[in-house]
């Protein structure tokens, strides 16, 4: 009888670690590639090259350009101008972990400085844009917004998750 209930207790432990019991919420809402995609289309920045989760440049530069881990996201994609030159950049991230939020934040808020740094010596005139460049965050969405209008940015990439969500 003994070896039954211990039996019994141990399954109930497995099947409760196996489950889990964290209330993080993991749902993903659209792709960050049909949000860039939107923001693309909807300004006049000369944003033109998106790389998203999915394409070999983005995995391989990933964790050199954010220091954000691999693992900690889900989705992910970056929308630039190809032409070179310009500091402007939007890099969107869908996080796994809502606890994981901060650390990505801070990793992007450093990402800024160091771009702020390159573009000091290489191209002051683009620093401005540095200077001025934010990071929201819209659930497990983040974002680092570096562009003439950064205020723009995070209003249409949060209509583009709003819109596309529907």
């Amino acid at each position: 009888m003994k070896r039954f209930f211990a039996c019994v207790l141990l399954f109930a432990l497995l099947a409760l670690t196996v489950s889990g019991c964290g209330s993080n919420d993991t749902s993903k809402g659209p792709s960050c590639a049909d949000i860039l995609n939107s923001v693309k289309d909807a300004t006049e920045d000369g944003f033109d090259k998106v790389y998203t989760y999915e394409d070999s440049e983005y995995q391989d530069n990933f964790s050199h350009m954010y220091a954000v881990m691999w693992d900690m996201i889900d989705d992910g994609g970056i929308l630039y101008t190809e032409k070179g030159g310009l500091a402007d950049e939007i890099s969107l991230m869908h996080i796994k972990d809502q606890g994981d939020i901060s650390i990505a934040k801070e990793k992007l808020q450093e990402r800024i400085e160091e771009r702020r740094n390159q573009f000091n010596g290489y191209k002051p005139e683009e620093v401005y844009k540095l200077d001025n460049a934010t990071v929201m965050v819209q659930g497990n969405y983040i974002a680092l917004l570096i562009g003439e209008d950064p205020a723009m940015l995070e209003v249409e990439i949060r209509n583009a998750i709003s819109n596309l969500s529907e």
